[in-house]
């Protein structure tokens, strides 16, 4: 009597997939905000707003907020995914978990197209999802552009392959949408509209099954159709149109790019094309030796040392050996060509070879990131699944050869598991991810300048210093030059050093004017020395960004209540909380409200105050004054009698409500 099939064997190969990289990531999930998501997401106040949506688009915006370019959509979605998860972290991480998983589902389609085979692509799936490297792309919300422009680019790839130019015009405008999409989430996927104009060429008579390599089968025998006997420019002319509606998108996003951000522009000035042999080495030792894998790197000689060789030379032996025995999927595509080409050129943006200026600019202080292998990987995926096909049917003959294969897979996918796991347990602490990147990278400006403002977050200059100074004297870029300066300027700030954090706040200035963090340092430093007026003026300034959220506002309201102009501070202290609604603000607020004659908006403020924050002795003490003052004597007594309760040893509200109590 046959068994009945068991559970997993009725689910679909890729459903597991899919299940399967979503849930290898799930200790993400536990993750606070980390990185820059403390600042461009949680504490941002124009994603609050859905009416801001088209300020998303705004040079201004891009320009302060420009992490890695051009990149409206993915703050869109951190727009409309924060309204759907209320603002938490763990809803932020499940969306990003999705997303991976469709990608990876997605690469495991395209393989199977290339391949014609169930087990290499579902291979390839499990490699994009599992590899340690994509770890980093999914820790942050930030990141989620990052994998949203490859879904839809993966989607717009396989709709070119599947579809064959069989689509209507509508048809062929969908799959150039789908680019453009990709393009407004993230520039990861700029350079892919060469690889289109590449499949055709990338393209013969497919093979049947079980047909090698060099042997020659009649033409008639062929799954293409008659209109498509191959590849080349024959190919070209007949995917032409679908051609052009990628080349409408991409140009549409490009000049949206170019004409949406102050400093973008074209240029060769901060291009490193003398790096290029050390930054491919970089990647590849990435791809093939992810044991040590680094938020940050610091920059190599231009020759790369022993290990970035030996990748280079492993990653050459893969490509090759997969391109001699692969055949031709059943669209006719040589999955190992495919994939290569893919490789390279979704990485060359971020080779620092394109002569976009602030892209460069930034990249040459980044040099490389695990983060931009995100969607390159997919195209690596597919050539080894290539050659993992090939060996599989070389080695199925032999004695021992199927178990060892299936051997291998396994511990291959094992330690990527392992791997990708240690990387996202080390993303739990942000002192434990910059100490890593210190120790792997001690001559990075970035990394010592990222451990500096930790330390300085959480109130400890001491040891910020060193690690800022360190930074500084690593010729950073002028981006990390600034930053630096404006942190070392806010530790000396700290330390009491006000002369000091005056002169380190304009350095950070002079190296780059629009870092609106040091404004504000810039203005407490002012502050400190008694210039009221010129420290006014610089919390202005700071203000003009609102990444720099509620605190210039609120510098300039307590500044205002000491120069004895109470109604500018309530003025101040009312646009803070536009952007954060703060109880220390809306304490603040009473009090400017009070001291302007305006009780009724005082007693309100305190009202909201302890609405967020209740069970305050002294906010119950304040409203009951207030409501005195009012000759509202009922609740100034409750406000007491609460405050005595939870603080009977108050003499200043025992003696307030002895007071009201002997006037009834």
């Amino acid at each position: 009597m046959q068994k009945p099939p068991s559970f997993f064997s009725r689910i679909k190969p890729d459903v597991l997939l899919a299940v399967f990289s979503a849930a290898a990531y799930i200790p993400l999930l536990f993750l606070p905000f980390v990185f820059d998501d403390v600042m461009s997401v949680r504490n941002n106040p124009l994603l609050r707003d859905l009416s801001n949506a088209a300020y998303l688009f705004h040079p201004a915006y891009t320009h302060v907020f420009r992490n890695e370019g051009f990149e409206p959509f993915t703050f869109l979605y951190l727009m409309l995914a924060g309204k759907l998860v209320a603002w938490q972290a763990w809803g932020f991480h499940a969306l990003s978990l999705l997303a991976h998983a469709a990608c990876a589902w997605t690469v495991y389609k395209l393989a199977l197209l290339l391949l014609g085979k169930e087990k290499p692509a579902l291979l390839a799936g499990l490699l994009f999802a599992l590899h340690p490297a994509q770890a980093e792309s999914l820790v942050a919300a930030l990141f989620s552009g990052t994998i949203f422009s490859a879904l839809f680019f993966l989607a717009a790839l396989y709709r070119f392959m599947e579809r064959d130019g069989r689509d209507g015009a509508a048809g062929k405008l969908l799959t150039g949408l789908l680019f453009g999409v990709s393009l407004l989430f993230k520039e990861r996927s700029f350079s892919g509209l060469p690889l289109f104009f590449l499949l055709p060429f990338l393209r013969g008579v497919p093979k049947p099954p079980g047909c090698r390599k060099g042997m020659k089968i009649p033409y008639e025998e062929s799954p293409l159709t008659p209109a498509s006997p191959g590849g080349g420019f024959k190919e070209l002319r007949r995917r032409l149109p679908e051609l052009l509606a990628l080349s409408f998108f991409w140009t549409a996003a490009l000049f949206s790019r170019l004409s949406a951000g102050r400093g973008s522009s074209l240029g060769f000035k901060d291009m490193d094309p003398a790096y290029l042999f050390a930054k491919l080495a970089a990647y590849a030792r990435m791809l093939f030796f992810p044991f040590q894998l680094s938020p940050v790197y610091q920059k190599t000689p231009a020759l790369p040392g022993p290990a970035g060789l030996a990748a280079l030379l492993l990653a050459g032996g893969v490509i090759f050996l997969a391109l001699k025995y692969s055949g031709r999927g059943r669209r006719g595509y040589n999955p190992a060509a495919t994939g290569a080409a893919a490789f390279l050129l979704l990485l060359l943006p971020y080779l620092n070879l394109l002569p976009v200026t602030d892209l460069a600019e930034y990249l040459n202080s980044v040099f490389v990131s695990n983060r931009y292998l995100y969607l390159p990987l997919a195209g690596a995926a597919v050539v080894f699944a290539a050659f993992a096909a090939e060996a599989e049917e070389l080695l199925s003959a032999r004695r021992g050869g199927p178990a060892f294969l299936k051997a291998s897979g396994a511990a291959l996918l094992a330690l990527c598991l392992a791997l990708s796991a240690q990387q996202q347990l080390i993303w739990r602490s942000d002192e434990r991810v910059w100490l890593r990147a210190v120790k792997l990278n001690p001559a990075s400006p970035w990394a010592n300048y990222m451990l500096g403002s930790y330390y300085l977050q959480e109130g400890l200059p001491d040891e910020a210093l060193p690690r800022l100074n360190l930074a500084l004297s690593l010729n950073p870029p002028r981006g990390v030059l600034s930053n630096a300066l404006g942190a070392l300027a806010a530790a000396r700030l700290l330390k009491g050093e006000t002369k000091e954090a005056e002169e380190g706040a304009l350095k950070a200035l002079e190296a780059w004017e629009f870092n609106y963090d040091a404004w504000n340092i810039y203005g407490a430093a002012l502050a400190g020395l008694g210039k009221r007026k010129e420290a006014a003026a610089a919390f202005e300034k700071a203000a003009e960004a609102e990444i720099t959220g509620d605190t210039p506002l609120v510098n300039l309201g307590r500044l205002y209540l000491e120069l004895g102009d109470p109604a500018k501070a309530a003025a101040a202290f009312e646009r803070a909380l536009k952007r954060e609604n703060s109880v220390d603000t809306l304490d603040l607020l009473c009090g400017a409200y009070a001291a302007s004659g305006r009780l009724k908006e005082a007693s309100a403020a305190c009202l909201a105050s302890l609405g967020l924050k209740p069970d305050r002795p002294p906010a119950l003490l304040r409203l009951a004054r207030i409501y005195l003052a009012l000759g509202m004597g009922e609740p100034a007594e409750l406000c007491l009698a609460e405050a005595v309760r939870l603080d009977p040893a108050n003499t200043e509200a025992r003696l307030l409500l002895k007071k009201a109590g002997s006037k009834k």
